[in-house]
């Protein structure tokens, strides 16, 4: 399925984008704990981003995984079941916020599922018409900060480069010139998607989260082997 074609609502208010959004994630499939055109939506800034102390390494595992999960998955992984639904940036936002809950990272009262749109100016090099861009997306919020590991997908459109952005994750500092506009999911609902992609997988909840802990220590554990590797060999 192609993205939605929310860029040709040249003259959109935030209204009628969320209002769209509510609308489309019914189509596609998805959900949502309430009707957006009841509530007004939040404008995501930046802020940074407070760990905790003491779980800042499995933080950066957990994202780590999800980003490169989200970037290299095959045909045969669970993601691809939902990729053409506009669903890559909710599972893997799904997928992360367990990580960091289930295995104590982060505390899940501070933690949210969002669900909204980004926009951005597109970059002039890429297509002259139209100048402006906006998509369905989803991503965390910690603290009021963003954390979000798919926002990478805009980045042949939108220059992370220019922005300083060398690897397109968001971890609070949102790249100026991205818009980033939704709500704070119920907790439900984040329960509610990793429980039918686990059915998906024919798992249980708690063997989904641990399967993608498993493969995240695995990740970790053969990239730090390939450090001291490198480290050895610039030795």
């Amino acid at each position: 399925m192609k993205d939605p074609e929310v860029k040709k609502l040249v003259s959109a208010t935030s209204y009628d984008l969320i209002n769209f959004v509510y609308h489309h994630l019914k189509e596609c499939g998805w959900k949502s704990t309430f009707n957006y055109s009841k509530r007004s939506p939040t404008k995501f800034v930046a802020k940074t981003l407070e760990i905790p102390k003491g779980s800042l390494s499995a933080f950066t595992k957990y994202v780590d995984y999800c980003y490169l999960l989200s970037r290299n998955y095959t045909d045969k992984d669970e993601a691809a079941r939902y990729r053409e639904n506009h669903g890559t940036s909710i599972y893997f936002s799904v997928v992360l916020y367990w990580l960091l809950v289930y295995f104590g990272v982060l505390n899940e009262k501070r933690l949210q599922l969002c669900q909204g749109y980004f926009s951005y100016r597109m970059r002039e090099d890429k297509v002259p018409e139209p100048k402006y861009r906006a998509g369905l997306h989803a991503w965390l919020s910690y603290n009021d900060s963003v954390i979000d590991v798919t926002i990478w997908e805009q980045e042949e459109l939108f220059d992370f480069g220019k922005r300083g952005f060398k690897i397109p994750v968001i971890t609070g500092n949102i790249p100026e010139g991205i818009t980033m506009i939704g709500f704070e999911e119920d907790r439900r609902l984040a329960k509610e998607y990793a429980r039918k992609f686990a059915r998906d997988s024919e798992l249980t909840f708690c063997e989904w989260v641990n399967y993608h802990g498993q493969q995240a220590d695995l990740l970790y554990r053969a990239r730090r082997l390939q450090e001291d590797a490198d480290h050895s060999a610039a030795v």
